[in-house]
């Protein structure tokens, strides 16, 4: 494993001498194929240790994975900025997310939940397009900061109790007698995963950053960045399964409220990136619910819908960035009767809308079902609920598709350049895990 770190470290000397115009393909079919020999080269099914404070399991391992093939694509896009900065900052940024994905130290965890906000606050502050990225990039920092140093306070007395940080000798504590104590550790455990995730009422920052970020870095927001929310989820609950299964159902049934409440806003917003980041927060509101059930579907589910949403929100933010280039505007009216323009890529809207929505055969589906089927193990009482999320969910992901590329186009859209073949084969590397993972599912389970 050590290897594999030092040779993503190395990938930054290569920014200094390489050649400018092959620098980013370069470092994207590097990324790929590498992404490839580590799926190939490692027993990944139970809990391994790699070194005194590197270990994996099947979570961190696909999430890994997940965040190589991101930061690839990311590096396939041609943008007109510094390349040499650019390249550096994304592969410290992977760098940061492997280690944060692979330690197991939950004070090391922190440090790099924490170290990997800065290389995305500099691809916001830095290349955003509006002058409002100075703002939005202050509240991700500061949403995110100010969630999580109680946490850091947690994580100092933890160690003063136990001697130790690491998940493996931290499993299942059952912290104090008194109620109010449980619910208020259990309760700061949680809060800086929630606003990273981000849960519904801490989600206030999410759309603000993604629209205005580039493409690339609402690409590794939605593809990786809320996983680390998730994933400390994960092991905050396994270390207090105890103090879960009793206080766990209060944000089910904050997030079931979410789920429906930001369908209904996704109705009104007219900034077509706003719609995708709004429909982020509903599927990460359904990965929460999957997780927070604690039973081993839910599990599964959850992380299935973390690797899901990662690639169809991914493609989705690259197809709205399509259209910015060509009308230079993300406003849905004029963004109007594209399939008159862009009839191939309508394809692709169409089939990204429809995973959205979770349609066959997509990973979107099977994460759902899971998902669904467990919840209603866990109460029967909430399927009226889910089934209007759901419903509500798929009738945004039409009305974005259809508003876009059906109607009367605007009069203003008369020279929209063509695609190219880049394009295309960036949302095939998209489509192809997405779909296709499906048919070898017991990789996971």
């Amino acid at each position: 494993m050590m290897k594999i770190f030092f040779f993503i470290f190395m990938l930054i000397f290569n920014i200094m001498s390489f050649n400018k115009k092959l620098l980013m393909s370069f470092l994207s079919n590097l990324l790929m194929v590498f992404t490839i020999i580590f799926i190939l080269n490692f027993n990944y099914l139970n809990w391994f240790g790699l070194y005194s404070f590197l270990m994996m399991d099947l979570y961190s391992y696909i999430l890994i994975i997940l965040s190589i093939w991101i930061i690839s694509l990311m590096f396939m896009i041609n943008l007109n900025f510094n390349k040499l900065m650019y390249s550096f900052l994304l592969i410290m940024l992977l760098f940061v997310l492997m280690l944060s994905f692979s330690v197991s130290n939950y004070f090391l965890f922190y440090l790099f939940f924490e170290i990997s906000l800065i290389p995305t606050f500099l691809l916001i502050m830095g290349w955003g397009y509006q002058p409002e990225r100075i703002n939005a990039s202050m509240y991700m920092l500061m949403y995110t900061l100010f969630a999580s140093l109680p946490l850091l306070i947690i994580l100092f007395y933890l160690m003063n109790l136990n001697f130790s940080l690491n998940y493996l000798f931290l499993m299942n504590l059952n912290m104090f007698e008194n109620y109010l104590m449980n619910w208020f550790f259990y309760f700061i455990m949680m809060f800086a995963f929630m606003v990273k995730l981000p849960m519904f009422m801490f989600h206030v920052w999410l759309p603000k950053a993604h629209v205005e970020a580039p493409v690339t870095g609402s690409m590794i927001l939605a593809g990786v960045m809320l996983k680390l929310g998730g994933y400390g989820m994960i092991r905050s609950m396994m270390m207090m399964i105890n103090l879960s299964k009793n206080f766990n159902y209060l944000f089910m049934i904050i997030s079931l409220i979410g789920i429906i409440y930001i369908s209904i806003i996704s109705f009104r917003q007219f900034d077509l990136k706003m719609l995708v980041a709004y429909s982020s927060v509903v599927h990460m509101g359904m990965m929460m619910l999957g997780i927070f059930s604690m039973m081993i579907w839910g599990f599964f589910g959850g992380l299935l819908m973390m690797i899901s949403h990662g690639l169809c929100s991914s493609g989705l933010f690259v197809l709205v960035n399509f259209l910015y280039e060509r009308s230079k505007s993300r406003m849905m009216l004029l963004n109007k009767g594209m399939i008159s323009f862009l009839p191939v890529l309508m394809l692709w809207w169409f089939l990204f809308c429809m995973f959205n929505m979770a349609a066959p055969p997509s990973l979107n589906l099977l994460s759902e079902l899971m998902i669904l089927l467990n919840l209603m193990n866990w109460s029967f009482n909430i399927i009226l609920f889910l089934m209007l999320g759901m419903y509500l969910s798929a009738i945004y992901s039409l009305y974005l598709f259809s508003y876009v590329f059906h109607g009367k186009y605007s009069s203003n859209l008369m020279k929209i350049f063509p695609m190219n073949l880049n394009n295309y084969m960036i949302l095939i590397i998209h489509f192809y895990p997405l779909n296709f993972f499906i048919l070898k599912i017991n990789f996971m389970i």
